[in-house]
């Protein structure tokens, strides 16, 4: 009896990882809604360019590919302000806020 309860409890064990891994990978297809985009950190005087950048992508629902691509366009604007290889920008998202956070690399 007690072998066969041990068998069975190693048996189950591979299933139960099974569902863990899959619970923390989030599919690349997956969207959120994204109600408003912030930036913070270390800012340029200019900030009407980000107003422009991200007033298309408030109230839409975006893919990680799209949040990608909207941070390569930060990046960009930091470079032609000549912050290239300067700062650092990533990004999260909470409670439908996209929010874009720059630091300045020393």
């Amino acid at each position: 009896m007690r072998y066969a309860l041990m068998l069975l409890f190693f048996i189950s064990m591979p299933a139960v990882v099974q569902n863990a891994a899959a619970q923390e990978t989030i599919p690349a297809t997956a969207v959120v809604l994204i109600k408003n985009i912030s930036i913070e950190g270390f800012l340029l005087q200019d900030k009407e360019q980000f107003v422009k950048l991200f007033k298309p992508y408030r109230n839409k629902y975006l893919s990680t590919a799209d949040m990608d691509e909207i941070l390569q366009k930060v990046q960009k604007i930091y470079e032609q302000e000549g912050y290239q290889s300067l700062v650092s920008i990533d990004y999260r998202v909470k409670k439908q806020w996209l929010t874009f956070a720059v630091s300045l690399i020393q």
